[in-house]
This record gives C-alpha cells, sequence and structure tokens, in this order.
C-alpha cells in the first residue's frame, strides 16, 4: 500500500535537508607551496587548500579566504585588503613586520610568526659571514680564479676578543653560543638589560654608542620596525674601532646605510658583512657591491635547503588549534 502524499514527503524532506559544512580556504603563497599544501592536506581533509608561487598565480577569490600562509615580503596592501574574511595568518618568517604594516591587516585576524626555526641557521649565517670578512675570502676567490698562490697578509684570531649582538631572542642567543664557542665573550644589547642564554653580560641598547667602542664585532639581529630604524646610527658605528667588523643579519633598516658606506670607505671599521640592505634588491649603483672589505648575501641568512620540515611542526600544531577554536593557544601568537 502506498501512503498518500509519501512522495510529497520525502521532496520536501530533500529540499530542507541542510547544506553542506563551509570548508576552510586556505591560500599558501610561497615558492614552495605544494609541499605545505601536501602535509596541510593529509593532516586535514577538511580544508581546501589552494597554492600559488607569486602573488599573480593566485586563483581562488580573495574574498574567500579565511587562513593565509605567505612570507611578508609576498603580499603587498591589494591581498590584504583584498582578503575580508581572513581569520588567520600564519607568517613563514620570524619577522611579521609587512603584515604589521600593511593597513589591511584587520584586529580580528589572527598572526602568528614562524619564531623558534631560525637559531640554527641566523647562528651558520654569522659564522660565514665573520669568518669571510675577517679571513679576506673575496680575496680567496679572486686569487683561486686567476691561479695565484698568495699568502697575503695574516687573518685576525677571533678567540679571546668582545662580540657585541643587538638583539636577543632565539636567533640572538645562538648567535651568541656561536661566537662563545669561537672562545669570544659576547655581549647583548637588549631594550632592557637581563641574563640572556649565550652571553656573559648584557646592556641597554641606549648605551650602544658607548660601549661599542670597546667590542670588536657587532652583530645586528634585530627584526624590522618603526622602533628599531636606524638603531646602528652614525653614532654607534664612528665610535667602533678602527679594527672592528659589523655584520648584519637583521633588517636593513635598522642601519644608517649611508654612515655604513661612509665609515666602510674610509676605513673606519675594517669590514662588514650584510645579508640584508636598507632596500632589496641592492641598486646597481650602490657603493656596497665593489667595496674590498663588504661581504654581501643577498637575504639568506633564513633560506636553508630544510624549511619546510621544520616549519610544518608549527603550521600543523597552529592549524589543529584553529580549527578546534583554541586561537588563543597558537603557538608564536603576535598581538597587534
Amino acid at each position: 500500500m502506498v501512503l498518500r502524499g509519501s512522495n510529497d514527503a520525502i521532496a520536501g524532506a530533500e529540499m530542507t535537508a541542510p547544506p553542506p559544512p563551509v570548508r576552510t580556504q586556505v591560500l599558501v603563497l610561497e615558492r614552495f607551496a605544494d609541499e605545505y599544501a601536501r602535509h596541510l592536506r593529509e593532516a586535514f581533509p577538511v580544508l581546501d587548500v589552494h597554492t600559488a608561487g607569486t602573488l599573480a598565480e593566485i586563483v581562488v577569490p580573495l574574498d574567500r579566504v579565511d587562513v593565509l600562509v605567505a612570507f611578508g615580503v609576498a603580499i603587498d596592501d591589494g591581498l590584504m585588503m583584498g582578503a575580508r574574511r581572513l581569520k588567520w595568518i600564519q607568517s613563514l618568517a620570524t619577522g611579521v613586520d609587512h603584515f604589521l604594516k600593511s593597513p589591511g591587516l584587520r584586529k580580528e585576524t589572527l598572526l602568528t610568526s614562524a619564531r623558534g626555526i631560525h637559531g640554527a641557521p641566523m647562528r651558520e649565517t654569522v659564522a660565514m659571514l665573520l669568518l669571510g670578512v675577517t679571513r679576506n675570502v673575496r680575496r680567496l676567490v679572486d686569487n683561486q680564479h686567476a691561479k695565484v698562490w698568495e699568502r697575503g697578509n695574516p687573518w685576525p684570531l677571533l678567540a679571546g676578543k668582545t662580540a657585541l649582538v643587538v638583539g636577543s631572542g632565539v636567533s640572538g642567543s645562538a648567535i651568541g653560543s656561536l661566537l662563545q664557542a669561537f672562545g669570544m665573550t659576547t655581549i647583548v644589547a637588549t631594550r632592557s638589560p637581563r641574563a640572556v642564554e649565550g652571553f656573559d653580560r648584557s646592556i641597554a641598547v641606549a648605551d650602544l654608542a658607548t660601549e661599542v667602542a670597546k667590542v670588536d664585532v657587532l652583530v645586528d639581529v634585530l627584526p624590522g620596525g618603526t622602533e628599531y630604524q636606524n638603531t646602528i646610527s652614525r653614532a654607534v658605528l664612528e665610535a667602533m674601532k678602527p679594527s672592528a667588523v659589523f655584520i648584519n643579519v637583521g633588517r636593513g633598516e635598522t642601519v644608517d646605510e649611508t654612515a655604513l658606506i661612509d665609515v666602510l670607505a674610509k676605513g673606519r671599521i675594517a669590514g662588514a658583512g650584510l645579508d640584508v640592505v636598507a632596500r632589496t634588491p641592492l641598486d646597481a649603483a650602490s657603493p656596497l657591491w665593489e667595496m674590498p672589505n663588504v661581504l654581501l648575501s643577498p637575504h639568506i641568512g633564513g633560506y636553508f635547503a630544510e624549511y619546510e620540515q621544520h616549519m610544518m611542526p608549527i603550521l600543523i600544531e597552529n592549524m589543529r588549534l584553529f580549527l578546534a577554536g583554541r586561537g588563543a593557544e597558537m603557538r608564536n601568537l603576535i598581538g597587534h
């Protein structure tokens, strides 16, 4: 027996069935986006993960994106303004100044960093730059190309000398420990002097111009931001010993670059190893290119081959907490 109206009831039930749940839309904007996407899809099948190597390659509508995974240098104001429902940004870098400076960053958008993975690469980058400058690697390479066997002048020993690192944190401590392993006395400059792992003592950043006259190596590992702009000022650079070396693996805007070029050109300091400059790429007309006492690397201090595998645990943990609605517990949460 067929019940009257049964087909109508079934049709009505189908019409009123709840819509499928809205899936979280993730945009990974990075050269190696596919690697991040693969891990996210495996760990969280509920995600729709979109990838792009550059801004021009983005195909997902920005106003649909819930989560952005990217380096700050990859974004622009157009992306940030267009991503109107963006709930969380996972920076692939420790520094988040590019995101914080964007007028499109909304107060309610969660922002997390990659803090914690850069100690080892920053330590090794400082080692490369410092030894490269003190041992005049540029001359060695030139002589190798010219097939010239020239012993030249003896190189200065680092052991027994003093290094001052401006900026603490994970990278600062790792650099301090490295320099201690070289047999150096280590000092850290922070806004509030305190005991920091990897350092024999600490000073206030405000006292840099006085303290820098006593050290042999000055290392800048400061983050970006207006509060740190030109911290390594002309007064600081001109107070350095003529035999001292300056290393920058922080941010270019933390240094008075005009003053740095002046002291290098006049031999007021022995040399500099720079992984960062004020504006990138470095202008072809910059004197820094041809200075014999300068060793340049194109902001690759944290650009190591195993980057994704070091970054993935932070991303996976934070995604788990985000999807569970536990944003306040996310790792490396940045207030803004």
